[in-house]
């Protein structure tokens, strides 16, 4: 895929360590699109997130998401799980348009990325 060897791709059941979880290679990036969908997941992504951050810690997990609720936050349980954020705004990248890729997201919607690492 986009001419880019030995880059793995894993199914995650958030916040369980799965086989494939253990036996994963060392990796640099972990990427999650739109994986801050509902409340009640987000301790189980952080679990997982840190686990991959403590097997590997200088990697970054990668995300974008889209804002459902100015009352929901990570902030809480990124401290919980020594982890901090950066937010990358999309315009930083051409990607604060209303169409990208063909696609109509995010069109209206307010999307954001931000990169998850170890405090």
């Amino acid at each position: 895929m986009n001419h880019l060897p030995h880059v793995p791709v894993i199914g995650i059941t958030w916040g369980r360590v799965s086989p494939e979880l253990l036996s994963l290679a060392p990796v640099d990036i972990i990427l999650g699109s739109d994986v801050f969908f509902d409340p009640k997941d987000f301790e189980d992504i952080l679990t997982t997130v840190y686990f991959l951050l403590e097997k590997n810690p200088r990697a970054q997990f990668w995300t974008t998401y889209q804002v459902r609720s100015a009352d929901w936050s990570i902030e809480a349980l990124l401290y919980k799980w020594k982890l901090k954020s950066i937010h990358i705004p999309l315009h930083s990248f051409s990607a604060d348009k209303e169409h990208l890729a063909s696609s109509p997201l995010p069109s209206r919607h307010t999307i954001e990325m931000m990169i998850i690492s170890l405090a």
